[in-house]
């Protein structure tokens, strides 16, 4: 079973094939723990409510499939590790019909991943239909073409939700336990909004949607009342849409230049009294957290928000990359939570080679970075596809899977994971799950590629990124 339960006794004897399956409801339960009795005659399945049930159904599925007519009599006691485990798919770069995300939903909910964070912008498109700021979808969600790595293409790219197909990705979720987590990356990655809405940068010229992969200099204007009055109008009609408890705001890989050289920037640090920066992105994301804190939400950010040592502890960090002065530790320090989504361990846009399936099952749940915290500030854990490189559903679902399955035990099992030789064993025995449910997984063979291989791939894939990019990238990394 994937993932494995916390708790399986075996008893004597076989459940008949018709046996009677029989639910019931035990408040006593945490929120998504279950329990499963197996006996000759009668199948007991007990949650605490709706997805307690679902998962315990999910699990017996999985038994049937494993032991078929000779379904041994046991009893199944199973709770998660972690309350946050999250898969995450990028729209932005680009877009996937709503099909297709359920496909990646439904399959995520097999092995019980619960979050579902929905990448809807960025600075190479806009993918939500926005009644109060029509230029979002009209301008924002198409681009001129793509220049991603070895692709190149003139054709114009494009598409975006309507909000009626937005409620079913949210209501279809729901189904399964999942709630949505959209992202709406900021004060960067907004060349697209910019693009719409070029009076919210710092100097109020039109720009293109991006078209190629990296990191862009565009920034929302931390000093103009006017970025945050949008933002929080955007806000009211996004959460409308989108009434889960949390939200992500992004906070990553947002290059100074442009806040430099800006008056109105410039003129709200003073003001302020800040030293950098770093400082004044804290302040903004401050705002928008406070903003949506307000609602009863609760903010997530990519970690360095916390460069600037000020942001607010309500916010919870995801931790993806280094940690510069052990500001994550201090953040932690002060009371904050954290989402680990470290690249090596959670990112699938990589080959199998450089991130293999192995690899993303031994996510250390205890880095460096959380200090003495461990376990107490861990939400839990995000595996993440990428699509600059991916562009179609074939791709995706051959990058995603079986990754997505090894993460989701990581975070349903905690440091209780039975290992990765175990892991694997189960799986193999429960591949058919993916033709099931239309999924087209990578095959045993490329799990875990030797070193030839793995080397080849690696090889392939750093073709896509030219030295005077990776020098570009280089240079706005050390401005972030």
């Amino acid at each position: 079973m994937l993932p494995r339960p916390e708790k399986i006794i075996f008893m004597d004897g076989f459940a008949a094939q018709d046996a009677r399956v029989e639910e019931q409801l035990c408040p006593e339960l945490e929120k998504e723990e279950y329990r499963i009795q197996i006996a000759p005659e009668r199948i007991m399945l007990t949650g605490s409510g709706k997805i307690g049930l679902f998962y315990a159904r999910t699990t017996l599925d999985q038994l049937r499939m494993v032991y078929g007519d000779m379904l041994p009599c046991m009893k199944v006691a199973d709770r998660p590790a972690y309350p946050y485990r999250s898969f995450h798919i990028d729209c932005a770069r680009h877009y996937f019909p709503i099909d297709e995300l359920k496909k990646m939903i439904r399959m995520s909910a097999e092995f019980k991943l619960n979050r579902f964070h929905w990448h809807i912008s960025d600075d190479q498109g806009w993918r939500i239909e926005s009644k109060c700021y029509p230029r979002l979808h009209e301008i924002g969600a198409v681009r001129g073409g793509d220049y991603f790595g070895n692709y190149h293409s003139d054709q114009p790219e494009g598409g975006y939700y309507r909000r009626e197909e937005v409620r079913e990705i949210v209501d279809y979720c729901g189904q399964f336990g999942i709630e949505v987590v959209p992202e709406i990356d900021m004060p960067g990655h907004v060349t697209a909004i910019l693009a719409a809405y070029p009076e919210l940068s710092c100097a109020g010229e039109p720009v293109e949607v991006g078209m190629r992969a990296g990191i862009f200099k565009e920034l929302f204007c931390a000093g103009k009342e006017e970025t945050f009055a949008f933002i929080h109008n955007l806000l009211d009609e996004l959460l409308e849409l989108f009434p889960g408890k949390y939200f992500h705001i992004g906070g990553d890989e947002a290059p100074k230049e442009r806040w430099r050289a800006c008056p109105y920037c410039q003129k709200r640090m003073k003001e302020e009294g800040f030293q950098n920066e770093q400082e004044l992105q804290g302040y903004f994301c401050n705002r928008i957290a406070s903003y949506l804190l307000s609602k009863g939400r609760i903010p997530i950010v990519w970690n360095e928000a916390v460069y600037g040592g000020n942001l607010d502890k309500e916010a919870v960090v995801q931790l993806w990359t280094e940690d510069k002065d052990d500001q994550i530790k201090a953040h932690l320090d002060k009371g904050g939570k954290a989402v680990l989504s470290v690249v090596e361990n959670c990112y699938c846009d990589y080959p199998y080679g450089m991130h293999s399936l192995k690899d993303v099952y031994q996510l250390n749940m205890n880095p460096r970075e959380l200090g003495g915290h461990g376990k107490d500030s861990v939400l839990g854990t995000e595996v993440l596809i990428w699509t600059e490189f991916i562009r179609s559903h074939i791709t995706l679902e051959e990058m995603s899977w079986p990754r997505f399955a090894a993460s989701a035990e990581v975070g349903w099992c905690g440091e209780k994971s039975p290992g990765y030789e175990d892991f694997s064993r189960r799986l193999e025995v429960l591949f058919p799950l993916f033709a099931k449910y239309g999924i087209r997984a990578a095959g045993m063979e490329e799990w875990v590629p030797d070193e030839d291989k793995a080397a080849e791939q690696a090889a392939a894939f750093q073709m896509n990124f030219s030295e005077k990019d990776r020098e570009e990238v280089r240079r706005l990394q050390e401005d972030i």
